[in-house]
């Protein structure tokens, strides 16, 4: 029986956004640990707008094969959109590395898996905090043509005009989540985040992407990519890049029938391969 804590350690915390709102369970962050002990662990990062419920798919087959399990919540996120304009990507950024300092000095072995920005964020804690290996699904790092599709600055004298704008969002029952009484909490995240654009807070993401991808070429740790097919919000192109740019031996997985929500997606096969890809890297 898996039992789940809905709580990590407070001192990653220290110096960052506090969030006015407590999260929605979807949102909750979550640590599964081994009664008997265990010497490995595996930090898990959710990405922009997302929340730690999204990964709970390769959380529990991770925790079967031994691992302990901690999945942070990134401030703003998981509980409200004014949450969300408060936080920025230092505060993402130093929850990130805070965990990866703490966990490495914890387990003698260590691994960090993130997905979307939380590769970002995965790939700078590694270069901060040290790991042993790196799992990226779908990474925002790089851009289609490795340009942004407006420039920073422009997105930058946008957002002080507008805080935010409405986005055409639908609920597709078609993605079929894992977390405490999914899909519960997915219209009321969508009301928060996804049914508006934050241009601020887009540009802290591609700002966030902009300084990761200049540091790739110093990563030495061994990292996957594991990229969908059929992703329509990051593509390919991080993945290919990080693979060949990376100084570590990288080894990248594209899966045709993949969306960019590769933990919980439609197509249940491609779905399992993106974890088994997962699981066997780290397990190797």
């Amino acid at each position: 029986m898996i039992i789940y804590r809905y709580t990590v350690p407070m001192a990653w915390y220290e110096g960052v956004y506090e969030d006015r709102k407590a999260p929605c369970k979807a949102g909750r962050p979550f640590t599964l640990k081994h009664k008997e002990g265990s010497d490995k662990a595996v930090l898990l990062i959710h990405g922009y707008t997302g929340y730690p419920g999204e990964l709970v798919r390769p959380a529990e087959d991770l925790f079967a094969l031994g691992f302990d399990i901690y999945a942070p919540r990134l401030p703003g996120h998981g509980t409200t959109g004014e949450d969300f304009l408060r936080s920025d990507r230092r505060d993402w950024t130093s929850v990130a590395v805070n965990a990866a300092r703490d966990l490495r000095k914890k387990y003698s072995t260590f691994y960090i898996l993130g997905h979307s920005m939380g590769g970002a964020l995965a790939v700078i804690a590694a270069l901060q905090a040290g790991c042993d290996k790196l799992a990226l699904a779908g990474p925002a790092v790089a851009y289609p043509g490795q340009k942004p599709p407006v420039p920073l600055p422009v997105i930058y004298l946008y957002s002080l005009i507008f805080r935010r704008k409405p986005n055409d969002w639908h609920n597709d029952p078609g993605y079929v989540m894992y977390y405490e009484n999914a899909p519960a909490d997915d219209l009321y995240l969508g009301q928060q985040y996804w049914s508006w654009l934050y241009p601020r807070q887009i540009h802290e993401l591609l700002a966030l992407m902009k300084e990761t991808r200049s540091m790739i070429p110093s990563l030495t740790v061994d990292t996957l990519t594991v990229s969908g097919g059929l992703d329509t919000i990051i593509g390919e192109e991080s993945s290919v890049y990080i693979a060949k740019a990376g100084k570590g031996h990288n080894r990248h997985v594209s899966i045709p029938g993949c969306t960019h929500y590769m933990f919980y997606d439609k197509d249940k096969d491609a779905e399992n391969e993106a974890v088994k890809a997962v699981l066997d890297w780290f397990s190797a």
